[in-house]
């Protein structure tokens, strides 16, 4: 709910006084130059007229009460009470100085003063007035049932006072009966369309309702009537931040209340939050021949969340954004440092993590996994613990966790985290990838190759998950599945030549060397100075029957390895068979 300022409150109180004919008019025209004055805010002016009034006429009441009207304008309470008192002193019946004093008590939060003079009131005559002031006493004490009555009481004297309405609206809207409380706004503000109190308080219902549109209008109405409004700005830049969808709309909403308040702590923050979910979409188009990277908006987030620390540096979320930020940037000690602040600011309110603050611990673990040094590694493996305690379903815990042991050379113990992300989601081909190289840091080739081979399922054009597959088939000595893996590779890299060497050692194996002989003699083309190559070529072509050209490459390894003990028994052996 809005609180009005209290010079403005009074002043508006007043006129609308005069308006309904509870002030009663000048009883002479010495009084008309103080009520102009007065009218005009020239309020010191004003006092020093009723003044030089009064001591002509101390004994009017009017003036007095003028006097007290003057002293509101200006915000002096206790002067304003002392005047109503000395018209009451007057005229023990003048309802109207009896209301003011009321309010007055009611706005210093002398509840029990204001409560007396409401209920005297009413016994002297039943008026709007006093039940309105009673209500507004009832709402401050959690009276609402009653409070509710009172205003009832007040629109049953007049039913076109849009304060009545207003209130009635308030009290029902703490009582959380919504329904009531938006009929009542909107008769405030059909018979006063400038109450903008009812406007906010109306979007406020909605809100609570879920109706997040007609709560939008209402904010966007309230800044139309107030762009100094600070609560509807938050309000309606909260509104758009719910559905993590229109963080460009919170954007505008924030930069422009900041036009008018630059020194807003909670805007400040609320922008560089906004600027930090962007980060995390792909490039916003700000203004037209304006757009920012990923980088562009982080140093923006940055600025305004560090602009806000310094202003207000005791609001917890600020810090949690800022750290955010400098982890997505990968300035680590930075991230860390302000999360450190964020979670001292909780330690000290006795705060217990939920499963929201999952993400929290992911981020904290991410920062001290990329420092490198076993001990923050070991700090990250607990935060990442700590962060799937919270919230089981956390799968970027589980990926981040094992990531951590496993550059902890804890492979083993990696395995079931990379499990569990891959429980989750099936086709994270990051997290397959991993859980294969646990397994061949164990050693454990067999439980390797599902994984790769899925990996190369979900991303066929990785080559380096097929050379992988391909080698541990090697190992487990599948040739087959090996021959088959590097073909594959070369149709993703058919300029490495080393890839044609090991297709033909796999159809080596398989005692298959007419196969084996274009993918040796690519090789050989590809490194002619390659005595691996070349031997390889001439075993082959001599295998099948064809032991001229393997005679020519035996001599070819022995041009370059004059003693190479297989190029030299490959020679003798075809040298005898032409004997």
């Amino acid at each position: 709910m809005i609180n009005a300022d209290s010079k403005n409150y009074f002043k508006v109180v007043i006129i609308l006084l005069v308006v309904w004919g509870i002030i009663p008019s000048a009883s002479g025209q010495d009084l008309n130059p103080g009520i102009k004055a007065y009218q005009n805010g020239d309020y010191d002016q004003a006092i020093s007229l009723f003044n030089q009034y009064l001591q002509q006429k101390p004994a009017d009441e009017q003036g007095y009460f003028y006097l007290g009207n003057c002293y509101l304008g200006k915000g002096d309470w206790d002067r304003a009470i002392e005047q109503y008192n000395k018209a009451l002193g007057i005229k023990p019946k003048y309802w109207e100085a009896q209301v003011q004093v009321g309010n007055v008590y009611l706005k210093k939060g002398m509840l029990d003063e204001a409560e007396k003079i409401f209920k005297e009131g009413l016994k002297t005559k039943e008026r709007g007035e006093f039940y309105n002031g009673l209500g507004l006493v009832q709402v401050e004490r959690g009276k609402l049932q009653e409070a509710d009555f009172s205003f009832r009481k007040a629109i049953a004297f007049d039913e076109k006072n849009a304060e009545y309405h207003r209130n009635l609206g308030n009290a029902n809207f703490k009582k959380d009966v919504l329904v009531i409380a938006i009929q009542e706004y909107k008769t405030a503000l059909e018979l006063d369309s400038s109450l903008v109190e009812a406007n906010f308080n109306l979007a406020e219902a909605y809100l609570k309702q879920a109706r997040f549109n007609e709560a939008m209008e209402e904010y966007k109405t309230v800044i139309r009537l107030d762009p100094k409004n600070q609560d509807a700005y938050h309000a309606l830049g909260g509104i758009y931040m719910l559905d993590g969808k229109h963080y460009p709309e919170a954007r505008i909403i924030y930069e422009e209340y900041l036009k008018f308040d630059p020194q807003d702590s909670k805007s400040l923050t609320n922008l560089g939050t906004c600027y930090y979910h962007l980060s995390r979409m792909l490039t916003y188009l700000l203004v037209e021949g304006d757009s920012l990277t990923k980088t562009g908006m982080l140093d923006r987030a940055i600025s305004n969340l560090e602009k806000s620390a310094s202003l207000k540096p005791d609001v917890p979320e600020t810090f949690l954004y800022l750290g955010k930020s400098y982890n997505d940037k990968g300035e680590s000690t930075k991230a860390l440092q302000a999360f450190s602040t964020y979670e001292n600011f909780m330690v000290q309110k006795n705060y217990e993590w939920k499963k929201e603050d999952a993400d929290y611990w992911v981020n904290k673990g991410q920062a001290l996994a990329a420092l490198g040094d076993s001990v923050s590694r070991v700090e990250a493996i607990v935060s990442f613990d700590k962060a799937i305690q919270l919230d089981s379903s956390k799968t970027t815990a589980f990926s981040s966790l094992g990531a951590a042991l496993f550059d902890q050379g804890k492979f083993a113990e990696a395995i079931p985290f990379f499990q569990k992300k891959i429980e989750a989601d099936s086709n994270n081909a990051a997290a397959i990838l991993n859980l294969a190289f646990c397994y061949l840091k164990l050693e454990k080739y067999k439980d390797a190759v599902e994984p790769l081979k899925r990996v190369v399922e979900l991303k066929p054009d990785n080559a380096n998950a097929q050379d992988l597959l391909a080698r541990v088939y090697l190992n487990l000595s599948k040739f087959s599945e090996a021959k088959d893996a590097y073909i594959k590779e070369i149709e993703l890299n058919p300029s490495n030549c080393e890839l044609q060497s090991n297709v033909g050692y796999c159809y080596m194996r398989l005692e298959n060397p007419a196969a084996a002989v274009p993918y040796f003699t690519k090789a050989a083309s590809c490194f002619p100075k390659k005595v691996d190559n070349l031997l390889n070529l001439a075993k082959a072509l001599e295998l099948t029957k064809n032991n001229d050209e393997a005679y020519k490459y035996y001599l070819k390894v022995l041009e370059i390895e004059p003693k190479n003990k297989d190029a030299i028994d490959g020679r003798d052996r075809i040298d005898m068979q032409k004997f």
